[in-house]
């Protein structure tokens, strides 16, 4: 087998061995062992030399390391003249006699990756030391160290513990139609709701305030509303802060009318929330009056030209709900690109909001507006957006445990646990506690830590236990 150099071999002089075996002592790290060891050395006569090979002995092979070599005086002497009689060279290496200690200490390193065989079952340190004379070798002692093993090192697996944002931080991962207060934004009519993620629609017959559970869909969006708001109200580390409710017309009839349409189905959505869940406050909403959704209804034009140009519109894909056009290849066929951009150019140019649905009521004899008023603005009666925007209080917890985690970070583990076990009651500290146990050598404390974050399922803690059992 090719031999492996020895890394910061160093040899010292010491009083004699107290037993013949050699003494070992081992570090794992990522990829490799280490090894330390301290071992007799045989001292040889004058016309002898002593040569004691150090090697890892495993279950299927064995790595052999440079050997020590001492030789007495005489020995010495005669491969010297050997060597310069025969124009050998150079004469090999060795240590005299009388500069040998009697124990040698050494350290070397072995790569898992090449020596794979090292890192399956117990290994032993063993010293193979050969006699060499004038005209003979031989093997004079074998010595083995007590059996060790590589043991691959734990490797600490963690991350910064999310904040408790109570309730309603936990609705948001399922319900979109809540946001922190942090992103709220007043309403203007620039803004494309349809496109707008998580918003909940609430929709309203034609010309008509009152609103019905039995009309479309409404049933359950209604309850989906309520039921998140009477969530976080019930809450007492998250609260609403903004209950923000846009009510919309479409673009047929009078401005005056859609005004007093928009505003009465806004106010109807805010009374209805108030009577099912009763804890909310007006304070609480913003009921914004976005009459005549023009700029929903120039967007859904654009669309429907992408349809017809084979581009593909997927909501789903999107996360919007209201986005899908459901437009058939028939419906496609009954309206053209040109009529298209002709009523864009309309609702661009036309600031008159009367003057301008006049004129695309116009368009193409009034066939361009029936199909429009089919297929697109029937969406457009409904009391528009309803988004949920809420806060929490801070968690001051999670600041003191992910502090703790930094230090973890830069391998101070030794730092950080005291800072974790001043929050060993709240279990998101708990897998980061059995990190730190493990890194300072508690792995017994460790084990049981792991257990705990386990029961709380923790997938980190999972695998940090699997490493240690």
């Amino acid at each position: 087998m090719k031999k492996l150099t020895i890394i910061a071999a160093a040899l010292l002089t010491a009083g004699a061995a107290s037993a013949q075996q050699p003494t070992v002592t081992t570090e794992n790290r990522m990829g490799e062992l280490i090894v330390h060891y301290t071992t007799p050395l045989k001292q040889p006569s004058l016309d002898y030399a002593t040569i004691l090979t150090p090697m890892l002995c495993g279950q299927t092979d064995t790595l052999r390391l440079e050997p020590y070599v001492v030789r007495g005086r005489r020995n010495a002497k005669k491969l010297k003249r050997y060597i310069a009689l025969n124009h050998l060279g150079e004469v090999p290496e060795y240590m005299p006699a009388k500069e040998a200690p009697e124990t040698i200490e050494g350290t070397f390193t072995v790569p898992i990756s090449k020596y794979p065989w090292a890192a399956k079952g117990p290994l032993t340190f063993a010293t193979q030391t050969e006699c060499e004379g004038c005209c003979k070798s031989e093997i004079v002692d074998f010595s083995q160290s007590n059996p060790f093993a590589y043991k691959v090192p734990f490797a600490p697996i963690y991350g910064f513990v999310p904040d408790n944002t109570g309730k309603a931080g936990a609705l948001e991962k399922d319900f979109p139609v809540l946001e922190h207060i942090s992103k709220y934004r007043p309403y203007d009519n620039s803004r494309i709701l349809r496109k707008e993620k998580g918003a909940l629609y609430v929709h309203f017959p034609l010309d008509k305030i009152t609103l019905r559970r039995d009309f479309r869909d409404n049933d359950w969006r209604l309850d989906r509303i309520c039921d998140i708001t009477s969530q976080i109200m019930a809450d007492s580390t998250s609260n609403v802060q903004k209950i923000q409710i846009i009510g919309m017309a479409s673009i047929e009839g009078t401005v005056d009318h859609n005004h007093w349409l928009a505003q009465g189905r806004g106010k109807a959505l805010k009374d209805y929330v108030r009577k099912q869940v009763p804890s909310v406050t007006d304070a609480m909403f913003d009921v914004a009056d976005g009459c005549e959704a023009w700029s929903e209804f120039r967007d859904q034009l654009n669309d429907v030209r992408l349809l017809k140009q084979g581009q593909r519109l997927d909501a789903k894909a999107l996360g919007v709900e209201a986005y899908d056009l459901s437009l058939t290849d028939e419906d496609l066929a009954q309206i053209t690109v040109e009529e298209i951009d002709k009523c864009i150019n309309i609702i661009d140019t036309e600031s008159n909001l009367d003057r301008r649905e006049k004129l695309v009521r116009q368009l193409n004899g009034g066939k361009t507006y029936r199909f429009m008023q089919r297929t697109l603005l029937a969406d457009q009666r409904n009391s528009g957006y309803l988004r949920i925007y809420w806060d929490y209080i801070p968690d001051e917890a999670a600041k003191r445990i992910n502090a703790a985690i930094e230090l973890m970070q830069k391998g101070d583990y030794a730092a950080a646990l005291p800072r974790l076990m001043a929050e060993k009651n709240d279990p998101r500290a708990w897998n980061a506690i059995g990190c730190c146990q493990a890194m300072t050598g508690n792995e017994a404390e460790a084990i049981n830590w792991f257990k705990k974050a386990v029961e709380q399922g923790n997938q980190d803690a999972v695998k940090n236990l699997q490493q240690l059992q």
